[in-house]
């Protein structure tokens, strides 16, 4: 096999995988945890000469075995398999999860999935994982299936604030993080920026009319949405619309990202006793002409500066914006010094 490659049934994995070294979860946010998990199974790997490997599904299971949607999704499920694949590992089996999947049982997932369609002779799992109908298969379980089918089982634990053991990172704790605008915290957690990803439409361009053009987001972007309020960030372009192809795209602007109601402007948008749409918009620092329109674009989200606010007039809100624009330039001018000068 010469490069990483994402695969969506058995049948797509390359005849020349060769035997692998598997870890299995769903890994919402490809976290910090998460990174742990997948060191191990790189450096596992290459001491056994085998392929690395992570298996993982979509939808959520618990999206399909109890409520759709909940919990909402710290990534997208194109954004979880790349950055799975950043992570160095050959492959990405993401197999489609449904109530008839979830009837396999622990040794027959394990056998069908992993031994026969993997070719597996390592598993690198968290002692608290679990897999089969209902959940029933755990460390233990595999330690048996590994002597049965004859592969090595190597349990990891916990990875805490502090290192293996000291505590749990987790998608839930990223999450509640950014629902309460604590960006340094779920960027600690991560170990890199949250983002999330949408196509550029057409707004009200009320920021166009105040001297601030702004990148409109839709209604459901892929990624958690954080915390209403102003933030500090970056904009990338990650694929353009045909008719901007041959102009240079941008990568890692900095940005002025607002997400909120617009309190200040009635837009007349939603139905009496509605609540207006919340949006997601990013203001790019030093070119007011770029048309992103089509664009699809990544927010990269690096601290909130402040809550979303009303104010009484529009020459209050430029005011306030000049300054929030102010606050963003020297927040990213800080994190580019503190990553240049790491201590």
């Amino acid at each position: 096999m010469t490069r990483a490659q994402i695969w969506h049934s058995l049948d797509d994995v390359p005849a020349d995988l060769g035997p692998s070294a598997v870890t299995i979860g769903n890994f919402d946010g490809v976290h910090a945890g998460h990174r742990f998990v997948l060191e191990t199974l790189r450096e596992a790997a290459a001491a056994r000469s085998l392929a690395p490997v992570a298996l993982t599904f979509w939808p959520h299971p618990r999206h399909v075995m109890h409520t759709p949607g909940e919990p909402p999704l710290l990534t997208a499920r194109e954004d979880r398999d790349r950055l799975l694949l950043l992570d160095g590992v050959a492959g990405v089996l993401d197999l489609p999860f449904t109530w008839e999947f979830a009837q396999h049982t622990a040794e027959e997932f394990v056998r069908r999935f992993l031994v026969e369609g993997l070719g597996m002779r390592c598993i690198v799992m968290g002692a608290d994982s679990r897999f089969g109908r209902g959940n029933t298969g755990g460390a233990e379980e595999m330690r048996a299936l590994g002597e049965r089918y004859g592969f090595e089982v190597i349990v990891l634990p916990d990875l805490g604030p502090a290192g293996p053991g000291s505590g749990r990172i987790s998608s839930s704790a990223v999450r509640e993080a950014l629902l309460r605008g604590d960006i340094p915290a779920a960027t600690a957690m991560l170990g890199r920026l949250h983002t999330v990803t949408d196509t550029v439409r057409h707004g009200f361009k009320r920021g166009r009319e105040l001297g601030f053009p702004t990148a409109n987001l839709g209604p459901r972007p892929e990624g958690l949405v954080p915390a209403d309020g102003v933030y500090a960030g970056f904009l990338t372009v990650v694929a353009q619309d045909p008719a901007h192809v041959g102009t240079a795209p941008l990568l890692g602007a900095p940005a002025t990202i607002s997400i909120g109601t617009n309190p200040t402007f009635h837009d007349g948008s939603a139905a009496a006793g509605e609540e207006p749409p919340r949006m997601v918009e990013a203001y790019v620092h030093g070119d007011h002409d770029l048309d992103l329109y089509g664009d699809t674009v990544r927010l990269e989200f690096v601290e909130r500066q402040r809550p979303t606010l009303r104010f009484d007039s529009a020459a209050e809100l430029v005011a306030q914006m000049e300054f929030d624009k102010d606050v963003t330039r020297r927040t990213l001018s800080a994190l580019a010094r503190d990553a240049s000068n790491p201590l």
